[in-house]
């Protein structure tokens, strides 16, 4: 097994932005959503690079499960996508797993932000600044739920966990790579009023979203958590029941201990190579790679910030 790069899937959104197409050079505008580690059938990702190329992540966990995922079972797979905002996402909520098993055939969803990315101004919704679910519903019939949502100013380097239960929304003008669970289910609470190019408003999902919601739960930001890539630092950003979220800060070189776990790699500030069992593999900005299992440990050389994410 080698670092397995991945092919980006794209998804066109009513908020979505061009600033990742960009920097990758795609011919494409509003591509609001990047799907980049990922094996749920909504969007199950291919692998870029090597002997497996062109085949699908997924398909590699069915055939070969010990070699790419260790002692980490199947349903606790991760997901890495890219949010690229030019407006507001919804204010939504995801389920936790009972749930979504129960109505929607899926797994729960918390996710964590880490911002590459961020304009004068940005700011994201974690949270509410009231409970009484009364108060929430009249605000929504009268298209004025801005005024009970807590609202976080936001800069690049920034990170938020956001678990199952909680009312969220990223901002408009941020780039982020979104890291969770296995799972392609949101809740629509409230949309702005906004209307896409036939006139029509998008769904809201509220008898799901209140069976759901927690209006207590309000993630704080932990800012700037490392200013600058001076010396090799790694810290660790989230550490809940489904992942751990590390921040890494390569200088020349960084080598990481798998410990019989896959392990999710997304490259947010400049350029890099993963190298591991003789396989080196060029790693430019916002690249991402499945590291799997059976190669006991990988380099990463360069000058360079990578986010690291694996199940405990």
């Amino acid at each position: 097994m080698y670092p397995l790069k991945m092919v980006p899937i794209y998804d066109k959104t009513i908020w979505g932005n061009d600033r990742l197409a960009q920097i990758r050079g795609v011919q494409d505008t509003h591509l609001g959503t990047s799907w980049e580690i990922s094996i749920h059938p909504y969007g199950a990702t291919k692998i870029a690079n090597g002997p497996y190329a062109n085949e699908s992540l997924a398909k590699l966990v069915q055939l070969y499960p010990k070699e790419m995922l260790g002692d980490i079972k199947e349903e606790k797979m991760l997901r890495a996508a890219y949010l690229d905002a030019k407006d507001d996402l919804s204010i939504q909520v995801h389920p936790y797993e009972a749930y979504a098993n129960t109505h929607d055939h899926d797994a729960g969803k918390t996710e964590s932000w880490y911002v590459l990315e961020a304009k004068d101004g940005a700011r994201l919704v974690a949270g509410t600044n009231v409970s009484d679910p009364s108060l929430i519903k009249q605000a929504i019939a009268n298209e004025d739920m801005e005024k009970y949502l807590v609202y976080h100013p936001i800069k690049a380097g920034d990170f938020i966990h956001i678990p199952a239960g909680e009312l969220h929304a990223l901002g408009g003008g941020i780039l982020a790579i979104e890291v969770g669970t296995n799972s392609n289910t949101t809740y629509r609470f409230y949309d702005y009023g906004r209307k896409d190019e036939h006139g029509q408003g998008r769904p809201l999902h509220l008898n799901k979203g209140f069976d759901v919601v927690d209006f207590h739960l309000q993630s704080k930001v932990i800012h700037n958590p490392i200013d600058e890539i001076k010396e090799g630092k790694r810290k660790i950003l989230t550490n809940n029941d489904d992942y751990i979220v590390e921040l890494i800060d390569v200088v020349d070189t960084e080598v990481i201990q798998l410990h019989h776990k896959f392990a999710c790699l997304s490259v947010v500030a400049n350029d890099a190579i993963v190298e591991a069992n003789g396989v080196s593999v060029e790693a430019m900005y916002t690249d991402s790679f499945f590291i799997p299992a059976a190669c006991e440990c990988f380099e990463i050389k360069g000058n360079c910030r990578v986010i690291l994410s694996y199940v405990a």
